[in-house]
């Protein structure tokens, strides 16, 4: 008999055009998301669709995974940024995936500041837009400690169907 594990928990930053869909495709498969967005407007919709929306960094940060997807380098390094950012808010063992496109020394210097923390940390960008994220078939470049992104192909494999290993931070 197969014993039903309990699918960790998962804080989701960003729900625009590709963090939404991709926040649905992890809950359609079972995880317990809590989605944080910095627009309000688009917090208010996901709880109208039954998606549990919080509405600050602090309050994400206390699950098994965070995941972020969102514009640019700038707005990534805002949110794991040391003295502002969730990152005084992480638990030694969290699993940190950005999955936006940001500059390989941003990702480095993000998966050393969390490293210090005892915080794992995998940048993964993505390719096959809105429609990848909608059908859960992008795909996604991951970077970081091999062990890591292992442990997190469950959560990978939800949302893409071409998961490719590159090797080290930043590649």
């Amino acid at each position: 008999m197969k014993v039903n594990k309990l699918k960790p928990t998962i804080g989701f930053i960003g729900a625009g055009n590709m963090g939404l869909p991709m926040a649905k495709n992890l809950i359609k498969k079972g995880f317990h998301v809590k989605v944080y967005d910095i627009n309000s407007k688009i917090t208010k919709r996901l709880e109208k669709d039954n998606i549990k929306a919080v509405n600050n960094l602090r309050a994400v940060a206390n699950n098994n995974y965070i995941i972020s997807i969102l514009p640019d380098t700038q707005n990534v390094e805002s949110v794991f940024n040391t003295d502002s950012g969730i990152n005084s808010y992480l638990k030694p063992g969290t699993i940190v995936i950005d999955m936006s496109t940001i500059a390989s020394s941003s990702a480095i210097e993000i998966g050393k500041a969390l490293q210090k923390k005892q915080i794992e940390f995998l940048d993964a960008p993505v390719s096959g837009g809105v429609k990848g994220a909608l059908n859960a078939n992008l795909s996604i470049m991951v970077g970081g400690k091999k062990v890591t992104y292992k442990k997190s192909s469950d959560v990978l494999n939800s949302l893409g169907g071409n998961i490719i290993y590159a090797g080290k931070l930043g590649m």
